[in-house]
This record gives C-alpha cells, sequence and structure tokens, in this order.
C-alpha cells in the first residue's frame, strides 16, 4: 500500500477518510465512525455525432457529454458504472472498451487499471461493468481515456481531478480553478485510420488483397476545452513538410450551416464557437493542463501573460516561471496565471511542436477579462516559428518541491512510495537499458518495438495478471529464447489464443538479434529500485529493415516519444542527445530533487533515464502515448510479484475464447466482412 502522511483533519475529515487511506494512522487520531464516502458516476457510453471544429462526426460520449469531467476527493471511493451502448458495428481495433484513470498508481486495486487485456476483458458492446476503488493517489490533475484499443481517439476521455480532503493545506495561494483539456482532431474515426497501420509497409508485400500502409497523417484540427475551428491554419498535405501552417483567425463563432466564412465546415455543420477562459482582473488562477491528444507535442501560450508552474503529473515542484508550456502527449502542468494585465482579450494558443509535426493546426481560445466585450483580441496570432521549444534547461529546471525532499518538511498527506518518508529518490538496485527502434517486420508490417519487441497490444485472452497468479509457470513456459526468429508470422494473425504470443524476458537474457513480435516482460519482486534508460535510435537499428539495396539502409529517421508508466510515478533522473554513456552522462543526472511524474519524452536522437521503485504488486505496462504508436508496439511490461496482488474480482468483464490480435492484417475485405461499409474512413 502507498504511504500516506497523515494530516490533523477536522471532524468532518474524521468521517469521511478512514485508516485505510492513511496508511500511518498515529494514536493521536481517533478512529473514524464512519468509511470512507463513495463518490458515484454512471457512465452511459454511446456515440453521438459532434461537431468541435465545426465538422461533424461520429464521437464517443458519456450520458451524452463530450470529455466528462470526473471530480473525487482523496481518500473516497470512486464507483464508475459503465453501460457500452455502443452499436454492435461499431468498428473498433478490440472488442469492447475500457477506461484507464491516467495517472493513477491503482495500488492495491491492479484489475482496475483499465488497460485491456492486461488486468481486464474489454467491456462488450450491451454489457456492463463497475470499476470501484478507493483513491489513494496524491491530489492534482489527471484525466480518465479508454485503453482497450484506440477508442480515446474517438474523444473517449476526459478530466479527473482529485481534490485534497477538507482541511487540508494548499499547495499554493490562487482565487480560483480553470481546466484546460488539450487535444488532436481527426475528421474520420479511429478504426478506419487504424487499420491501414497494419498492411504491409514493403510495397513488394503489397497485393490486391492485402492493401497497403497509410500512415494517419496530421490531425484535422486542436481542441481546447472541446472547442476548435477546422480551417484555422492553412492544411499542407502531410506531415515533413518544414513550412509551418499560417493562420489568420477571424471568427469567434460559426453560425450551423454552410458558410463563406467557414468554407471547411461539413454540410451538417451545427456550429461552433471558440473557447473562452473568463478571469477577473487582480486574480491568481491555478490553470490544470492536460493534453490528451493522440499525436501531437504542444507548446501552450497565454498572451501577455508568464505564468509559474507548481505542479507535473500531479506532484508539487518548485515554482518556475515561463512564458510558455511545453506539454506532451499523458503529460499534466499546474500553472498559476496572474491575471494583471489591462482588461480586454487575450489569445491562448496551443501549437504543435516545429521539430515533431510540422503541418500540425493550431488550437486557438481567448483568456477573457470579465467585461471585456466578446470578441477576438486585436494583436496577431502567435506563429509555430515564434515560439521555440523549451531547452535541456528548462526542462532540468521543473524539479519537486524541495519541502517533499526532507522527512521532516514533508506536507502531511503527501503520497510516497512505500516505505519511503521523502521524495527523495532510494538507491536503486536493478538496472534496465532500452533500444527504441521502428522495425520492418518479415511480414512486411512496420511496427515500434522496444529492445527488438514489437508487443502486441493483446498480449492473451485472459488477463495477464489471471494467468500469473493461476499459473505461475505462465512466465517461463511461455518465454522464447532469445534469437534470431524469422520464421513465425504470428504478428498477421487476425485472431487466437494465448498458447500463440511469445513472451521475451528482460531478465539479464540478452535481446533478440532480430525484430520479433511477441511480448516484452521484466520481471521485478517488490522494493525493487528500478533505473530505465531508453535510448532513441534509428528507424532501422539494430537489424529492423531486411531489405537490400540502399532502401532500408537509408531508413534511418527519428521521432520523440512520450512515455507513461502504469502503475507508478517514478524520477526522472535525466534527458540528453546523442547516445548515452555510463562513464560521461551518469554525472549529468539528478540524483537530489529530480521531478517525480509518470508521463516523460524520450526527444529525437536522444535519452532518458527513470527510477522507480516496484512496489506494486500486478502487472504494468510502459508505453508510448502516442495512440498510434502504442498499436503499432511500443510499449512492454512489468510484471512485479504476480501472486501478491489482490485475487480478481468476481465481476471482472467476460472474455471471449479467442481474441482479435491489434498485429491483424486488416485487410479490406477482413474489415467490409467485419463492419461493414463502417469501417472505412468517409
Amino acid at each position: 500500500m502507498i504511504n500516506i502522511i497523515p494530516r490533523q483533519l477536522d471532524a468532518v475529515a474524521v468521517a469521511i477518510v478512514s485508516c485505510i487511506v492513511i496508511a500511518t494512522c498515529s494514536a493521536a487520531t481517533p478512529a473514524p465512525t464512519l468509511g470512507p464516502a463513495t463518490t458515484h458516476y454512471d457512465f452511459n457510453v454511446s456515440v453521438a455525432q459532434r461537431a468541435p471544429d465545426c465538422f461533424e462526426k461520429g464521437v464517443l460520449v458519456v450520458n451524452g457529454e463530450f470529455n466528462k469531467l470526473i471530480e473525487v476527493v482523496q481518500g473516497n471511493v470512486l464507483e464508475v458504472v459503465v453501460y457500452n451502448n455502443l452499436p454492435v458495428d461499431w468498428p473498433l481495433v478490440s472488442e469492447g472498451i475500457s477506461i484507464h484513470w491516467h495517472g493513477f498508481s491503482m495500488n492495491g486495486a491492479p484489475w482496475y487499471d483499465g488497460v485491456g487485456y492486461l488486468a481486464q476483458c474489454p467491456i462488450k458492446a450491451g454489457a456492463n461493468f463497475t470499476y470501484r476503488f478507493q483513491v489513494n493517489e496524491e491530489p492534482g490533475t489527471y484525466f480518465w481515456h479508454g485503453h482497450a484499443g484506440m477508442e480515446k481517439v474517438d474523444s473517449f476521455f476526459g478530466p479527473l481531478i482529485v481534490h485534497s480532503p477538507p482541511g487540508a493545506p494548499a499547495p499554493a495561494q490562487y482565487d480560483e480553478e480553470r481546466i484546460l483539456l488539450l487535444s488532436d482532431n481527426y475528421h474520420a474515426e479511429s478504426a478506419p485510420l487504424t487499420f491501414a497501420l497494419n498492411r504491409p509497409f514493403d510495397s513488394n508485400k503489397v497485393t490486391n488483397t492485402s492493401g497497403a500502409w497509410d500512415w494517419v497523417g496530421v490531425p484535422q484540427s486542436t481542441l481546447l476545452n472541446g472547442h476548435g475551428f477546422y480551417g484555422d491554419c492553412g492544411l499542407l498535405a502531410g506531415s515533413n513538410t518544414a513550412i509551418p501552417p499560417k493562420c489568420n483567425v477571424s471568427l469567434q463563432w460559426v453560425p450551423p450551416g454552410r458558410s463563406s466564412v467557414q468554407p471547411f465546415a461539413s454540410p451538417k455543420n451545427p456550429g461552433c464557437s471558440r473557447y473562452n477562459m473568463t478571469v477577473e482582473a487582480g486574480k491568481r488562477y491555478r490553470i490544470r493542463m492536460i493534453n490528451a491528444g493522440s499525436l501531437l507535442f504542444y507548446t501552450v501560450c497565454f498572451d501577455k501573460h508568464n505564468v509559474t508552474i507548481i505542479a507535473a503529473d500531479a506532484y508539487p515542484t518548485n515554482p518556475l516561471p515561463v512564458t510558455c508550456v511545453d506539454i506532451n502527449l499523458g503529460q499534466r502542468y499546474d500553472v498559476l496565471l496572474h491575471a494583471n494585465q489591462p482588461p480586454r482579450n487575450y489569445w491562448i494558443s496551443a501549437l504543435a511542436q516545429n521539430a515533431t509535426r510540422t503541418g500540425s493546426p493550431g488550437g486557438y481560445g481567448v483568456l477573457r477579462y470579465a467585461d471585456a466585450p466578446s470578441a477576438l483580441p486585436s494583436e496577431p496570432i502567435m506563429q509555430p516559428e515564434s515560439i521555440p521549444a523549451w531547452t535541456f534547461g528548462v526542462v532540468h529546471a521543473i524539479t519537486t518541491l524541495d519541502a517533499l525532499l526532507n522527512p521532516q518538511t514533508i506536507p502531511l498527506g503527501t503520497v510516497l512510495p512505500k516505505n519511503e518518508s521523502s521524495l527523495r529518490p532510494p538507491n536503486r538496485t536493478h538496472v534496465l537499458n532500452v533500444n527504441l527502434t521502428q522495425p520492418l517486420l518479415p511480414s512486411g508490417q512496420l511496427r515500434w518495438a522496444l529492445n527488438n519487441v514489437a508487443t502486441y497490444g493483446t498480449p492473451t485472452c485472459l488477463p495477464t495478471l489471471g494467468q500469473l497468479q493461476s499459473d505461475p509457470s505462465f512466465m517461463s513456459r511461455m518465454a522464447r529464447e532469445t534469437r534470431s526468429d524469422n520464421s513465425t508470422n504470428v504478428d498477421m494473425m487476425q485472431s487466437g489464443s494465448a498458447d500463440r504470443v511469445a513472451l521475451y524476458l528482460d531478465d539479464g537474457s540478452p535481446a533478440p538479434s532480430y525484430p520479433v513480435a511477441g511480448q516484452r516482460f521484466m520481471p521485478l519482486r517488490t522494493g525493487d529500485v528500478v533505473d530505465v534508460g531508453i535510448q532513441n535510435m534509428a528507424a532501422n537499428a539494430n537489424g529492423g529493415d531486411y531489405r537490400g539495396g540502399g532502401v532500408g539502409a537509408n531508413r534511418t529517421a527519428q521521432e520523440q516519444h512520450p512515455f507513461h508508466m502504469h502503475g507508478h510515478h517514478f524520477w526522472v533522473l535525466g534527458y540528453g542527445l546523442g547516445s548515452f554513456n555510463a562513464s560521461t552522462n551518469s554525472s549529468s543526472l539528478n540524483y537530489i530533487n529530480p521531478a517525480f511524474r509518470d508521463s516523460f519524452t524520450i526527444f529525437k536522437n536522444g535519452w532518458t533515464v527513470i527510477r522507480f521503485k516496484a512496489d506494486n504488486p500486478g502487472v504494468w505496462i510502459l508505453h508510448c502515448h502516442t495512440d498510434w504508436h502504442l498499436f503499432m508496439g511500443q510499449k512492454m511490461y512489468f510484471s512485479t510479484s504476480p501472486e501478491a496482488a489482490a485475487p480478481p474480482p468476481k465481476d471482472l468483464p467476460q472474455c471471449s475464447s479467442s481474441c482479435m490480435y491489434n498485429f491483424g492484417a486488416f485487410t479490406p475485405n477482413f474489415v467490409q466482412s467485419r463492419w461493414g461499409s463502417s469501417g472505412f474512413s468517409v
């Protein structure tokens, strides 16, 4: 169980926060008379037609709401009953839906983490499932999203805020709060976009029936709290052009129907509006910033206003003034904004970083002072090339709040790793070095791999955690020798059972010599402290392209990758460019006050080193939060003392006898037979 340092609670707080939450109850604390309160939500999940950027498409909504907000008090039980009311012909790359509570450790409740087939089977159409667990998490900013397949791309996500119990000290002084939820928006549904990622990338293996690989491209718009305009920027074909979009924003609101002022709007356009964040002059605002998108790494600016970072991924940081905020996929920043400028309207800009996805659309909102006219700001909007990305100096300056590093000063109520008295990093016991590549498998499929293993998103047809608990020999029995294994085309299977999925273990064994498809696990014991160093390598490194004639040899590009770890926060010890060398780069690592996070960035031609404590029995995924890369295999698992995890709830969603692999071919004929015309892009 995670440690939560007790605070002196008033009578109301004592009534709702039990010693189950307060892991170290002092003798002076009176015994509560009631258990923790329950915060209940019903999630009726269905498909609705929405046009957040004036272009109508099908999205997933909860109770008819777009990006539904969840709020809960630390220590309360969160109960969410999910009813899957999706049509049976709604195309999904995994059968059913699930919900992940992004940033929650789920310590003691691994079965509710929400990764499809890892701890639960997805919730099938027409069925329901109740997530019920106590929120033993650091108060702060999180979000929830689908994690069975690609349903997050279809807007199945929303903010998740954990508030401090009554009487808790405020982490910072401010007057009001605002949420700024960032997301990128495609006009096609996720499944049709995803299917083409599994078709042959190698043109020599494309047939009349296979179809060919096709990249999803850049999204059509950027949304701020669900509001955006398609057509704000002149969209450029593809995502590799060096010319950023030029934007000339002139509209505050677009009326329904076809319009000469918004020619990009869909014929059924019901109208759309720009997001307005209203503030009062002189007040200080805590802005909870969340990047819930699928592709874009944003730089967010509030024109004429600097902000101060006070928390990263929920945990307090030393205050850091910045002009703009670089926020990658899965990350959250809490910032303070002082409304101290002349009371009028100012631009809020969310721009995709030029070095990552040039040609991507920006998103624009209005920071509107109360009583200012409802109009757009008079200043020109910011252009992507005018806003430089953070330097490593800024990234390194995001450090854990000093008060959290000393047991004598740590705020009461702080959530700590088990058996730790502060957030100073403990000494490591294990090291895992991971090479990140983009191999071309013998099947002709393009994948993403860690240590030459492209990992399935459907590990087994039964929850993997259950397999490990019921069959202690499962991992060793399924483990494959680390050798060149070009003989299998298991990655092209459309469906199958667990027995055909090989495991590759990070237990001291060398990585496979050539890229393979399977499952990559690192087995751990409770209490281990692991350094994970991830090296961003050329796409074709480690034998990653079998094509001769210079074609494969020339595929050397790299991308940045936003990684997220389930079940843990971790210390980000350092970043760098080039190849990591322990003898020369170790001195640059921060062992004193590194940020304590759950999401981090692997930069182009770079490396990142994190450290985490394996204090949470279960099976946990480490993966890229670019949804398309996750689908293509960029993930691995940590198995920590699975026998010590709680037994599975009796009401877990029912599993099928066979499951559909996310590495399946998804040929046009298969899509047509399975979903009909609904499986194709418009």
